[in-house]
């Protein structure tokens, strides 16, 4: 059974040997499918008349959609590293240090460190500095690969999102009482909304107007290639999401096992029993991935 670690509990050598991997995915062309996938899900709309929700975001499907393309790309990666878990980046205690930006996840190490702003913000250094991204051409609407090589990252330069979401937000979070609430779209209201909080949506009372929460702030705080729709682009997608599991599978594990929302009655694929669009597994249903057990893995 994969037990996903915080990256920071991996040896240097288990870092090297899983960024090594990607490298081998990305190669063989198996790594741009998913971010592929995830493009198309987030141009899915849902329902298609409107552009408010689409097939994984701002709807209830966002948690379970992002769970099965975990497990679809750990079954990937299984192929080169058997029996491994992805690893989490647990952003929110990166939040308390001094300065975010210098973290070990962004060492050359590790996954390489923020773009430089006078190269057009183009990452310098790490294992994935020769990568090339595929992206949107928004004449032809199509993904194509970029010009020239290297990820872009803009580290707090979003001026929604200048900080990272912290361990003080994570607990906030878990304290939501049900896990969606109609009209099940990106509001910053509806409530109690675990989906809608952990997404990024939902502001409490007090909390600034001008700074994203949560799930988005992470996005917007990587910024760069993180920031669009081809976010799996740079490889700290894998591990902001496994994060972002990890706090749902922390949440079900204190008395919400099964209570997805809505049953019946939502937008289409969103409902308990519905089929979820856009990934390579045809036929997965929220209920089928709500006991991360029974799907074969756990958290450190």
């Amino acid at each position: 059974m994969p037990v996903r670690r915080s990256i920071y509990a991996l040896s240097l050598a288990e870092v090297q040997a899983f960024t090594d991997a990607l490298n081998t995915l990305k190669q063989s062309g198996v790594y741009d499918q998913f971010v592929t996938r995830h493009h198309t899900a987030m141009m899915t709309f849902t329902p298609t008349s409107q552009s408010v929700r689409n097939a994984a975001h701002k709807g209830p499907s966002f948690l379970p959609w992002h769970r099965q393309s975990l497990l679809e790309f750990e079954s990937a990666l299984a192929a080169i590293l058997p029996d491994f878990g992805i690893p989490y980046w647990p952003w929110e205690a990166d939040a308390a240090l001094p300065d975010p930006k210098q973290a070990l996840i962004w060492t050359a190490d590790y996954f390489g460190g923020n773009g430089l702003q006078s190269n057009g913000w183009y990452v310098q250094d790490g294992p994935f500095v020769s990568w090339q991204a595929i992206i949107l051409n928004s004449s032809t609407g199509q993904l194509v690969p970029r010009s020239r090589t290297g990820l872009i990252r803009k580290f707090a330069v979003d001026t929604g999102a200048t900080t990272l979401p912290t361990q003080a937000d994570v607990t906030d979070c878990l304290t939501e009482s049900q896990y969606d609430h109609s009209p099940w779209i990106d509001s910053q209201t509806t409530s109690p909304s675990f989906r809608n909080r952990i997404e990024g949506f939902l502001r409490h009372t007090g909390e600034s107007s001008t700074q994203a929460r949560m799930h988005g702030r992470v996005h917007r705080w990587v910024g760069g290639d993180m920031g669009v729709s081809t976010s799996p682009n740079d490889p700290i997608f894998w591990l902001h999401h496994s994060n972002v599991d990890r706090i749902w599978s922390v949440w079900q594990a204190s008395g919400h096992a099964t209570d997805y929302l809505p049953v019946t009655g939502g937008p289409a694929g969103h409902n308990l029993n519905d089929a979820l669009l856009g990934l390579a597994t045809s036929g997965v249903t929220p209920a089928s991935l709500l006991d991360i057990t029974a799907l074969g893995y756990s958290y450190a």
